[in-house]
């Protein structure tokens, strides 16, 4: 009964994560006709590690018995989300990797709704979606790094949305507390993925804060 509770608490709190991306998408519209390199603040490493993050999940939501719904539905509007900014991206940058990063993103969704109608994973299928996690818990950990280091290097936050970041932190939280209502043999490769990704977004969320105090106090100065 508890496991319920918290996996609704868990997935009516990822909404957030759906309007944070959403949120963003809206950002990079708006920045697109106002300035030609503010979507440059936004690093493809950080929405790919992300997008491999949710997909993460994702996989491990389908390959675990009984079938996860609260993770697998949730994370795939935010996969769906997530692809559309890698797009964009790709419309704006057209580089031979953002379009190599947009290629795989789309095809391993294809394939994560494919492997739905081979379910329930066998022993090993299900080590291999916990050995994804940990991999993607350390692309995640380089990708916000990387996302951080940009914010630091172009001193601009640009159409990077704190509204993202601040909604994917909740939702993270949210997550490692449903984590800990499943058997911990089970579910601690969600736990060290949730856990980094609270830890490197959050710097992440300080960073854009700083950021824009300083243009805030900039704009004062200059009026």
């Amino acid at each position: 009964m508890f496991y319920h509770i918290m996996g609704l608490v868990s997935a009516a709190l990822f909404l957030l994560t759906w309007l944070g991306l959403y949120a963003q998408i809206k950002a990079m519209n708006k920045y697109e006709h106002l300035s030609s390199d503010a979507n440059n603040s936004l690093s493809l490493n950080q929405f790919g590690s992300s997008y491999f993050a949710f997909f993460s999940i994702f996989l491990f939501g389908i390959s675990v018995e009984p079938f996860n719904h609260y993770l697998v539905w949730t994370r795939c509007g935010a996969l769906l989300l997530t692809l559309i900014i890698i797009y964009k991206i790709w419309a704006q940058r057209r580089t031979s990797l953002t379009a190599l990063v947009t290629v795989v993103a789309g095809l391993s969704l294809m394939a994560g709704f494919v492997s739905m109608y081979f379910r329930p994973f066998p022993t090993l299928a299900q080590f291999g979606a916990n050995a994804l996690m940990l991999v993607v818990t350390v692309i995640l950990f380089q990708g916000t790094l990387h996302q951080w280091v940009v914010l630091r290097r172009r001193q601009k936050v640009g159409s990077l949305s704190a509204t993202l970041f601040k909604n994917i932190l909740i939702k993270d939280v949210s997550t490692l507390m449903f984590g800990l209502t499943m058997p911990i043999n089970q579910s601690w490769p969600l736990l060290i993925l949730n856990g980094t990704s609270v830890v490197m977004r959050g710097a992440v969320l300080i960073q854009m804060l700083i950021l824009k105090r300083r243009e805030e106090r900039g704009v004062v100065e200059i009026s």
